[in-house]
């Protein structure tokens, strides 16, 4: 019996590095045809000689706090009814979407 579980074990392990090669080969072909689409259409583009280019820069942090103890510290307390919002405007709203997300196990950024 602990043969035929070893056998399996490998045999799932060997399928799975197959099944992620695959996946990452596929990534890769997929990229190379969009970077390859890029490059034409920036060759076939016509330069004038006033050409100007706009350079920018962007940026964004992630914080992960634990939010029971964010909503604590502002005064925040668990509402009657979660409701959704499309923009918020106050704490109570904040409070509302948070039990929203919170009820349906989803991030709420």
């Amino acid at each position: 019996m602990k043969i035929v579980a070893g056998v399996l074990a490998v045999t799932v392990i060997i399928i799975a590095v197959f099944v992620y090669r695959r996946r990452v080969e596929m990534e890769t072909e997929r990229m190379t045809a969009v970077l390859n689409g890029l490059l034409k259409a920036e060759q076939e583009a016509s330069l004038t000689n006033r050409l100007r280019v706009a350079v920018g820069f962007g940026s964004c942090v992630d914080m992960i706090v634990p939010a029971l103890d964010i909503l604590g510290h502002i005064g925040a307390v668990p509402p009657d009814s979660p409701k959704h919002y499309d923009s918020l405007h106050d704490l109570d709203e904040l409070q509302r979407i948070f039990a929203y997300f919170f009820h349906h196990g989803a991030a709420a950024e």
